[in-house]
């Protein structure tokens, strides 16, 4: 038996101060998607993750001069123990700024005319991970103060730190401007409109609230494609929307909702 459902209207959590409405192909009132502050929110949060990622790296250079006896920072602690905090403090701060950034790109994704261009920018994390933790190896294996176990040691911890903030940085489902007008254009031409719904560990969206894929959940969002591109949902589902997938493809598998 189907649960029944609750309907949520994500719109409020963009905090739009100035809502526009125009109507859609059917002559149905829409409200329209502000651009501008999709542009806002996403240089807002870039920012952010730019200042995180600076703090972040702050902590490995403190580190290394600690390390190479250019500042005495807490000289009751042993270098070790000082070099361990610094990079967890390095990575407590560098994966907010990459998931920041990752969601951002989501809000106002950039061309993916220029491929060189389009993977940096989504990967920019990943890239300055690099830069976060492996001069703290360079230093540390370098260094012949510490002895092998303590070389070993936080050796073994930054190389983990640069693993996981590595893999957290890196965006395995970009999102491309193209990429999401084609989708709005897809959906409004198959509902007339650009909403579409999803639940909470869906993981494609659908523009029918009443798609058998809901059968099991209580409450579901209802926003734009844009809106649903910012979760990191950029697929439709084969139920509702058969139109958009390939003619071989079975519209009765299962489908994650």
């Amino acid at each position: 038996m189907a649960k029944e459902k609750k309907i949520v209207n994500i719109t409020g959590e963009n905090e739009k101060s100035n809502e526009r409405f125009g109507k859609d192909a059917k002559g149905n009132i829409i409200k329209l998607e502000d651009k501008g502050d999709n542009k806002q929110r996403a240089k807002t949060k870039r920012i952010l993750a730019i200042v995180l990622w600076i703090i972040a790296i702050a902590f490995e250079v403190v580190g290394i001069l600690r390390l190479t006896d250019k500042i005495n920072l807490f000289t009751n602690m042993d270098k070790t123990t000082f070099l361990i905090i610094c990079i967890v403090l390095d990575l407590i701060f560098f994966i907010p700024g990459s998931l920041l950034w990752k969601k951002a790109n989501h809000i106002d994704p950039i061309s993916e005319k220029d491929k060189t261009k389009f993977w940096i920018w989504n990967n920019l994390g990943t890239i300055l991970s690099v830069l976060a933790f492996l001069p703290i190896i360079i230093f540390v294996l370098a260094n012949k103060d510490l002895d092998k176990k303590s070389k070993t040691i936080v050796t073994a911890i930054a190389a983990g730190a640069l693993l996981i903030a590595g893999i957290s940085s890196y965006d395995f489902n970009p999102v491309s401007s193209e990429a999401l007008k084609q989708a709005q254009k897809e959906v409004e031409a198959v509902s007339g409109s650009d909403t579409v719904y999803w639940a909470k560990h869906s993981k494609k969206y659908h523009v029918d609230p009443d798609c058998p894929a809901f059968s099991q959940s209580e409450e579901i969002y209802e926003g734009t494609v844009a809106q649903a591109y910012e979760h990191n949902l950029t697929e439709p589902c084969r139920r509702c929307i058969p139109e958009l997938h390939d003619d071989h493809e079975d519209v009765n598998d299962k489908e994650d909702n």
